[in-house]
């Protein structure tokens, strides 16, 4: 009679082993089944965020923003050197100033211990001084010029195009999209 004990107790162990292999496979498909829904989402979200990117691109493409971009970058990029030139030619005619200053008074010191009354101020110049204020308020308005061009360049590629606002921003569309969905 104790062995059949033993038997009953042994098919009670297995069928209690056998309930829990069935709630722990229940368990552990619930899981799959939670991770399989997760992913299904994450794909959902992806696919989502390549619609708009495409949608991007097209637009860009569509509109030729992307060519007018490189357009205004480039002419950005002339601008600057315009400028930088601009720049060294002003620094080169205040050094040449400051040249002729320095030998004025040179041969102002000089004409003092010669003793001789300086002469009066030669045209000529007058003529220079003249020609150097020329050329700086031409430089100050190719200044200006390059500035106005760079508000306007500035302007279109912030979204307006031929009269037409963009609803939302190329930056903040790629800003967007460059975050994962928050749900």
């Amino acid at each position: 009679m104790e062995r059949r004990f033993d038997l009953d107790e042994l098919q009670q162990l297995a069928r209690d082993l056998a309930a829990r292999r069935e709630d722990a496979y229940a368990e552990m498909q619930g899981e799959v089944e939670m991770m399989k829904a997760s992913l299904r989402e994450r794909a959902g979200a992806i696919a989502e965020r390549e619609r708009r990117l495409a949608e991007l691109e097209q637009r860009l493409t569509d509109h030729g923003l992307a060519a007018e971009l490189d357009a205004a970058r480039q002419r950005r990029d002339e601008a600057d050197a315009e400028r930088a030139l601009a720049a060294a030619e002003r620094e080169r005619l205040e050094e040449r100033e400051r040249q002729i200053h320095a030998v004025e008074r040179e041969l102002a010191s000089l004409r003092i211990e010669l003793g001789q009354k300086p002469p009066a101020r030669r045209p000529a110049a007058s003529v220079r001084q003249r020609e150097l204020d020329a050329r700086e308020a031409e430089l100050d308005a190719r200044e200006a010029a390059l500035d106005e061009r760079e508000r306007e360049l500035d302007a279109r590629a912030a979204g307006v195009v031929g009269g037409d606002t963009m609803e939302m921003s190329i930056s903040d569309e790629l800003a967007a999209l460059a975050q994962p969905d928050r749900n």
